[in-house]
């Protein structure tokens, strides 16, 4: 049984180091802390004889029962949730390339809002973006603003989102802005709001202008199937275009879990840019 999960959970680690174009032998370096921990415990709990150490003392023996219990918690988290590199940008301002993030592998009922990853219609790809519309929903845009069964998703203003126009992460992909002509490294920005679903579920968007999917035709989301947008609406190729282009509707199935919170996160091309770490996401819960 518990080879049931820990397999799958393996499996899907390596898969997402090999997506992100790296080596799936990274996964060892997780397991260090363990390998760590499994030595300890055994030097605390190796029984004495004539020619081994001495028994150890009361405080020592009880540091093994608490590393014990450690131990236990992390072979359970690794079992409960998998890691997701974000490569690209179509989740921000919520989801930054280069978040490295936990995602809750349970059993789970997704609710709208929710920001989830899940395995492409077609192709199998893994994918991250918001639930939005559920089964007997209809959804569509107009005029960028999202509608569900016929009624406007309230959006209030909050401010301007601004970053600077290069080539970011690994992959290195450049933002799109408001600005029809930015200079390499000069100011990129959008239009930043927070959306309000019918569930009170609260985040931010993104509006960079005018674009191709702001105005669609209504779509109805059958039973067994999810409708998906990203945050970033006019950098996102999601539910509005049918796969295997886009991703059309999602397979309740193809869910793989849901992201719960940013571990670790770098602005860096690689994850050894130690100076393009962004101490403030870390451990950062998402919303």
């Amino acid at each position: 049984m518990l080879a049931a999960w820990i397999v799958p959970s393996i499996g899907y680690q390596v898969r997402r180091f090999h997506d992100t174009g790296r080596s799936g032998a990274w996964i060892l370096l997780s397991y260090v802390p363990i390998l760590g921990l499994l030595v300890v415990l055994f030097l605390l709990f190796e029984k004495s004889s004539e020619h081994a150490w001495k028994p150890v003392p009361r405080l020592l023996s009880s540091a093994g029962y608490l590393a014990s219990f450690f131990l236990a918690a992390v072979l359970l988290m690794r079992i409960a949730w998998a890691p997701y590199w974000i490569p690209s940008g179509n989740m921000k301002p919520n989801l930054l390339i280069g978040d490295y993030i936990a995602v809750g592998l349970v059993n789970f009922a997704p609710e709208r809002g929710d920001v989830l990853v899940f395995r492409h219609p077609t192709n199998g790809t893994d994918y991250i973006k918001r639930l939005i519309g559920v089964p007997g929903d209809t959804v569509h845009m107009r005029g960028g603003v999202l509608h569900i069964n016929g009624s406007p998703v309230p959006q209030s203003p909050s401010g301007v989102f601004v970053e600077s126009f290069e080539l970011q992460g690994p992959v290195g992909s450049a933002p799109i802005c408001r600005e029809t002509r930015v200079p390499f490294g000069g100011e990129c920005t959008k239009e930043q709001f927070i959306e309000s679903l019918p569930n009170g579920k609260q985040f931010l968007v993104l509006d960079a202008g005018p674009s191709a999917l702001d105005n669609t035709g209504d779509q109805r989301v059958p039973d067994g199937m999810y409708f998906f947008l990203g945050d970033n609406r006019d950098n996102s190729t999601d539910s509005r275009v049918p796969a295997p282009v886009g991703i059309g509707l999602v397979p309740q199935e193809n869910v793989i879990g849901r992201a719960e919170r940013v571990l670790f996160s770098s602005a860096g091309r690689s994850l050894w840019h130690f100076w393009a770490w962004r101490g403030d996401r870390f451990l950062k819960v998402i919303e």
